[in-house]
């Protein structure tokens, strides 16, 4: 084969051919060495170089979202959203800390997916600490006023009947028969929101042609705090001089006073009674729970303490019976009422006894009590 190439090159048409190629490939070369030269000129442009470097090696995309990171995760954001949403003393304990950012691939994260992280971190920092399970933070009480805690029975008679005998009193001794007797009833009517108090005092024999009756009654609501009167009558006879009457508008905190005189109104106070309720209202509150009383008579209204005699074991038809002793005097003390009310049933009055003017004294001594209403007993 190489005997075959000497021959062609002896050949002067191919020795000009070979010749030609030869010029060519050099004339090539030359080109493309020229080429090769310019082409570290076009690498040393800094927009190239540094768009090769942002693909290639991604520091300065990660150097530029580390600080904003550690910037949004200053724990200082924290407190200063707890401080401002509600002071406190101490660390609350039922805090928990903030976790930590889950770590970010420095040559796959985005400059975009890194303002998303710190939104996101800004979210959670705004968040509010739940005031229900921090135990250091106690809630603000208002001043409100304590009024001292009274013991109300709820199971009060439903209905009570005692019989009296009246007794007066003549030179300093406690008359040994009977002037006369007199009878009270208190029944809750049965839609078991109001109640019926009435009083009969009536004399006996030749007494009773000289002195009239003595009618009192009293009406109203049975409530949380016992009684509340809404009419009440006083009548002696038929005297109307003797006949007085009060209406309770408790809705206008209003006491209306009637007589044969006219009409008069006083300013209604909470707790005030008439003459014949208040005796029946230690049922529901014991007199030592509240020994001051507003009480009226019709003509006008008063304010009484009381006071506490003691405890005193007296004898009835009924045997003996064990009572508070208490006395109520008026602001003149010409005047003084005192009730024995028994320990067994629920303070109802067993003895009263009334002191006047002129040291008239008129005493009524029960001699048989019911609480329970007798079946024939009308409504």
């Amino acid at each position: 084969m190489w005997s075959n190439w000497q021959n062609l090159w002896q050949v002067k048409g191919y020795q000009r051919l070979a010749l030609a190629i030869v010029l060519s490939l050099l004339v090539h070369l030359l080109l493309l060495g020229k080429l090769e030269l310019h082409l570290p000129v076009f690498s040393k442009q800094p927009h190239i170089i540094e768009a090769r470097l942002l693909v290639a090696n991604p520091m300065h995309a990660s150097a530029k979202v580390k600080p904003e990171l550690k910037k949004a995760l200053q724990p200082r954001l924290v407190l200063k959203k707890v401080v401002r949403s509600k002071p406190i003393s101490a660390k609350p304990e039922s805090v928990s800390p903030v976790p930590p950012l889950p770590v970010v691939e420095e040559s796959t994260l985005p400059s975009s997916a890194a303002d998303n992280v710190i939104s996101d971190i800004g979210h959670v920092v705004e968040l509010p600490l739940p005031v229900a399970s921090d135990p250091l933070v106690e809630p603000v009480q208002q001043d409100v006023p304590v009024e001292p805690r009274v013991e109300v029975n709820h199971h009060a008679y439903k209905y009570v009947e005692t019989e009296f005998d009246v007794r007066t009193e003549s030179k300093g001794r406690m008359d040994a028969s009977p002037a006369g007797t007199a009878k009270m009833v208190y029944q809750l009517l049965p839609n078991g929101e109001q109640y019926q108090l009435k009083s009969l005092i009536q004399g006996d024999g030749l007494l009773a042609l000289f002195i009239p009756d003595l009618l009192q009654t009293s009406d109203g609501f049975v409530t949380s705090a016992g009684l509340q009167p809404q009419h009440y009558l006083y009548q002696f006879g038929n005297r109307k001089n003797k006949t007085f009457s009060a209406d309770f508008n408790w809705e206008h905190r209003k006491l209306q006073l009637n007589s044969s005189t006219g009409t008069s109104e006083v300013a209604l106070v909470d707790g005030t009674q008439d003459l014949l309720s208040f005796m029946y209202q230690f049922m529901f509150i014991p007199p030592l729970e509240n020994m001051h009383l507003n009480i009226t008579n019709g003509k006008k209204l008063g304010s009484y303490d009381y006071s506490f005699e003691g405890e005193e074991t007296i004898t009835t038809e009924m045997g003996s019976l064990s009572t508070l002793h208490i006395i109520r005097t008026t602001s003149e003390g010409d005047e003084k009422t005192e009730l024995w009310l028994a320990l067994d049933y629920q303070y109802v009055p067993v003895k009263i006894r009334k002191t006047e003017k002129e040291d008239k004294v008129y005493e009524l001594l029960a001699t048989s009590l019911k609480t329970e209403k007798p079946a024939t007993q009308p409504e």
